[in-house]
Order: C-alpha cells, then structure tokens, then sequence
C-alpha cells in the first residue's frame, strides 16, 4: 500500500499544473483545496497510471458521496468524465513556454530560463527527463563486498539490478522496497546514494595522512562514502546542526560549526569539500515538489551565498591543497558563475576532477545527457 500511496502522492505533485490545466477546461468556479486536490488525485489515477478509469471515477464519486456529500459528488461525477474522455485531446498552448509548462507541468519561469540557454530541443529532454519516476542508485562499500557478489544478491530478492551508468561501482534498480530490510543495508555494505553524489566523494582523492574538511555535511552521506574510500585519511565533518551527524571512527572528528565563521587555523587542511546548500534544481527528478518551491531570485541569493561560502573555507585550505566545490544544481548563478567570481581575488588552478572526462576543467550532469542528477563538480587547487 505505501509505494502505491507514494507513487500517487509524488505524481500528483509533479503533475499538478498539466492536471490543473485539464481541468480548468471544465471548471469555472471557485473550488475550494480539498476538493481539487481529489480531482487532481483522480486525475492521475486515470491518465498517468495503470487504471481503469471507469473504475476510479467511480471510486472517486462513492467517496465524495459519503465524505461531502450527493451535490458535490454529482459535481465531481460531470468534471472527472469529462477530463477522463477528453483530457488527452485537448489543443495546447499557443506560445512556446506555457505549451511546455503545461504539457510536462513546469513552472513557467523556468522552462523560459532553460529555453534561454538551451534552446527548445534540449530543454523539452531535460524536462521530459526530470518527470521520470526516479530509480534508485546505490554505493556499494567494496572494502566489504564486491559489487559482483552484491549484484547476485539483490537478483535473489527478485530485482534487476544494473551497473551504473558513470561509475562501475554503483549499482541501479527500479525499487528499494525489497531491500531495505535486507541485511545488505544492516551491515552498511550497501548505500542509497546517487552516483553523480558519489563522483564528489570521489573527487576529493586525498592522500595517505591527508587531513580533510567536509564543510557542509549534512547527515555525513559523502563523509560515510570518503571514510570508505580513503582508509588512511583523516576528517572532520561540519555542520551547523550537529544533531544530524552520527559519531565515527577515530579518524573522523565531528564539529558543530558555521563556515562563514570556521573555528580553525589558516592552512589547517590538506582538502576541503565543499557540498554547498543550494536550489537543488539537480533532483527534481527525485523531489518534484522542489520546482514548486523554488523562485528564479532565490537561484541568484544561492550563488552570492555558495560563493561567500567558498571564501571563508578557502582560508583553511593549505597552499597546493585542493578545494572540491559541488552543487546539485546545473544552473550558471551556482555552478560556473561562482567560479568566475572566485577567481576575480584568489589564485588557483581549476583542475580536472575526474579521470573519466579526460582533462575537462569541471563535471556538469545535465540528467536527459547523463541519467543522473543534475550535479556540477569543480577541484580548485590553491596556487
């Protein structure tokens, strides 16, 4: 019942504007929330899923019969038989962007904002892409278990799993139900982590004896994957709420504290990763509520923070130490923009981040291009 409750809830969110469109075809009064929000839920029930529409129209109009009433049921009754019959045929929009925002339920000033940049082509991908319903990809601890033997595992729950996309290491399947009681996660060889998540931790590479600074992070999902990674390397782990990092090993130190005010030493670290907060634009795919949340104001506030942020951090950075700077984002305002910005008063070198792109100076995932969260990664080596 919960993947169902959930697969229902999460399309009616990404789906919300194209539902309301149809409907406002039909509808020419004033509704009030609750009574939209059950149009809309049997209205994805019947074009998006795998259900017989006579029969959720029906189940739809018994409830609001008992719950508001045979006047409102009646109403609910006309709307729903309307929309189911004639929803898919209705002529879109006239201009370019409410055409597209409409059809795959955007909100308008950010389908104007990809259309700007990547013209009518690529953004209809990008788009189309960012409404898939989102796989799930996992990090497989190998210092525990092959990726090999773990595959065979998950294939004896039933599920098909498949090498990732970018990373050989990573493993994809279509559902995580089946494995979440499984002892694969119980005993941490298995991780839900995106991979293009999974490239920052990655990136960062420190030596032997290295001491590093992961500055934003969070619940400790890249600090967990960097302990994995670099057994003879030391960390600590800063956030503001403390609360949401767990204790580690000796090697790793954990701190509550503010980036903008570090409470340590100039020079006091051999790398630093920086996982800033930012629009999250990247995992749509994964949140659809976040392009409802989001305005094209905030993405600017985010880049003046993210780069504020890289500032203070570089402080602590230690001459000829490298900086790994990531957002889950694609946009210009966070990702290359802070950059530049950067280089205006500090000096570095912008470093190839990742053996696989062959000496390109940064990683930018746009998903409909790689199949995995919009991400960007940069390795700034302090000259």
């Amino acid at each position: 019942m919960k993947p169902l409750l959930y697969e229902i809830t999460a399309g009616v969110v990404r789906w919300k504007v194209h539902l309301d469109w149809v409907l406002s075809h039909y509808i020419h009064k004033t509704l009030k929330d609750d009574v939209r929000y059950l149009l809309w839920v049997a209205l994805y029930q019947a074009l998006f899923m795998k259900k017989g529409a006579h029969h959720v129209v029906n189940e739809t109009v018994e409830y609001v019969k008992e719950e508001k009433g045979v006047a409102v049921a009646n109403f609910v009754n006309a709307v729903l038989r309307k929309a189911v019959r004639e929803g898919r045929h209705l002529a879109p929009p006239d201009r370019l962007e409410q055409r597209l925002s409409v059809a795959y339920s955007f909100p308008e000033w950010l389908v104007r904002r990809w259309l700007a940049r990547l013209g009518e082509r690529q953004t209809e991908a990008l788009i189309s892409t960012l409404n898939l319903t989102p796989e799930f990809s996992l990090r497989v601890d190998q210092n525990k278990m092959s990726q090999g033997l773990v595959s065979e595992k998950i294939r004896q729950k039933g599920l098909t799993p498949r090498t990732g996309k970018l990373l050989n290491s990573a493993i994809t399947v279509d559902r995580i139900g089946p494995l979440l009681s499984d002892g694969l996660f119980a005993s941490r060889v298995i991780h839900v982590q995106d991979e293009a998540s999974q490239l920052v931790g990655q990136a960062v590479a420190p030596g032997p004896g290295d001491l590093v600074l992961d500055a934003c992070a969070g619940l400790g999902t890249k600090t967990e994957q960097m302990l994995d990674l670099y057994p003879e390397a030391r960390f600590v782990a800063m956030d503001l709420r403390i609360g949401r990092l767990s204790i580690g090993p000796e090697r790793l130190s954990i701190v509550r504290g503010d980036i903008l005010h570090l409470p340590f030493k100039r020079n006091a670290f051999d790398a630093i990763l920086l996982d800033a907060p930012c629009s999250s634009l990247g995992i749509v795919r994964k949140h659809p509520e976040i392009k409802w949340r989001r305005t094209e104001d905030e993405i600017l506030r985010f880049g003046v923070y993210q780069l504020a942020l890289l500032r203070a951090a570089w402080r602590s950075l230690k001459q000829g130490g490298h900086c790994i700077y990531s957002v889950c984002s694609f946009e210009p305002e966070e990702t290359l923009d802070v950059i530049r910005a950067f280089a205006e008063k500090e000096q570095f070198l912008l470093e190839n981040p990742l053996p696989f792109l062959f000496n390109k100076e940064y990683f930018l995932s746009l998903p409909h291009e790689t199949g995995v969260d919009g991400f960007f990664i940069a390795k700034l080596r302090k000259a």
